[in-house]
């Protein structure tokens, strides 16, 4: 269920913050939103200059909208565009164009930041992994990112694809192995990890489908567009003038049985096309148990789920809350999710780099972190961190 690759310790929940050849550290990270944001009501004037009110599938998403508990979404400066208000929706070389102009852009000032919250240049980055469920074009946002930094051709990279929310945390995963097989190898890494979405671009496409078969996708209701970066190094480069965040300590990654068809992401004339199954929240809070546990055992925890704080995906109250039941938590340690979700909505990928980010500025917090998002597949993502206070 994963790369089982740690560093035990005897006891966790005293064990002192200290780091040794295996050390993982997030060293700088970084979240950054568009600077427009909406609420339900602009939604709902959206949705009604193209569609009329009584249609059935509007009604319900309308619904949906209003009880979503989202009071903000920050969304990219096309919601005004004639371009994307015509009667039929853009295609996907608009989507493409949009998605390259605004998230690169966007992705490029995330990473400025966790580079300087990292106290690390741009030239001296050696991998960069990089994801995103809201574009597929080639070559991918990631290299017109690096060129655009400065960060070297010869740096290794990394472009995740099909992990939808889940994506995050399998950037982090992935550059945690990178890292660690670099410490074998006695070379230092300085890892950046960029996650990027601009969700807003397939709304129109969303609701046409839906006027189409008169069906309702929640998407145009939850998601927004963000960017979010983080650097993780070796302690090949842990010198006392580097920051310490969170280290990483264990990750799991693990797929839950017969439940492919209940999250999807499908391409389109349009763009892309969310499918999401009433059944996924009681899919993503049963799978949340067994990596925890694994997660414990093999690093030598004898702490139970409220000893942590959490970072759960914020894909909506009842993921959040789903979460919350299975592993039995108080509110406050979901706090940061919650925040995230009613400020941002669901920003895929993003999001849970974003709810790590504003974790690690509050106060009063735990050592002990467990991050976790979900994705297609239905996979699930979990990160068993160090909060360095």
């Amino acid at each position: 269920m994963g790369a089982i690759l740690s560093n035990p310790a005897n006891d966790a929940s005293t064990y002192p913050l200290q780091e040794d050849e295996s050390t993982l550290m997030i060293t700088g990270l970084a979240t950054k939103w568009p600077s427009k944001l909406i609420g339900p009501k602009d939604m709902k004037a959206y949705a009604l200059n193209h569609y009329p009110e009584n249609a059935p599938w509007l009604q319900s998403l309308l619904k949906i909208n209003e009880q979503s508990g989202i009071q903000t979404r920050a969304v990219v400066d096309i919601w005004d565009d004639p371009q994307w208000n015509r009667d039929i929706p853009p295609t996907a070389e608009d989507v493409d164009t949009a998605f390259r102009n605004y998230g690169v852009q966007l992705t490029k000032a995330a990473a400025l930041d966790a580079l300087s919250d990292s106290h690390i240049t741009p030239s001296s980055v050696t991998h960069v992994v990089a994801v995103t469920a809201t574009n597929a074009g080639s070559p991918g946002y990631d290299q017109i990112v690096a060129r655009e930094l400065g960060i070297p051709a010869t740096a290794e990279r990394a472009l995740l694809a099909g992990v939808g929310c889940a994506g995050g945390l399998a950037a982090l995963r992935v550059a945690s192995n990178l890292a660690r097989a670099a410490t074998l190898q006695h070379q230092e890494a300085r890892i950046l990890i960029i996650a990027c979405e601009i969700c807003s671009i397939q709304i129109r496409a969303e609701l046409h489908a839906a006027s189409q078969s008169h069906t309702v996708g929640i998407g145009p209701a939850l998601f927004g567009d963000g960017a979010a970066a983080m650097v993780l190094c070796n302690s090949y480069n842990l010198s006392d003038k580097i920051p310490r965040r969170f280290s990483v300590i264990d990750w799991r990654t693990c797929i839950t049985p017969r439940t492919h068809e209940d999250m999807s992401y499908q391409v389109t004339s349009n763009g892309f096309l969310l499918s999401l199954s009433k059944q996924v929240p009681k899919y993503t809070a049963a799978s949340l148990q067994m990596p925890f546990q694994s997660l414990l055992e093999t690093n030598g925890k004898r702490l139970s789920p409220v000893d942590f704080d959490w970072a759960v995906h914020p894909g909506g109250l009842s993921i959040i809350k789903g979460a919350q039941m299975a592993m039995k938590l108080p509110d406050e340690a979901v706090m940061a999710s919650y925040e995230i979700y009613r400020s941002r909505g669901n920003a895929s990928s993003v999001a849970v780099l974003a709810v790590l980010d504003r974790l690690r500025s509050m106060e009063m917090r735990k050592q002990d972190v467990i991050a976790c998002s979900f994705g297609p597949g239905l996979t699930t993502e979990m990160v068993l961190l160090k909060r360095w206070l």
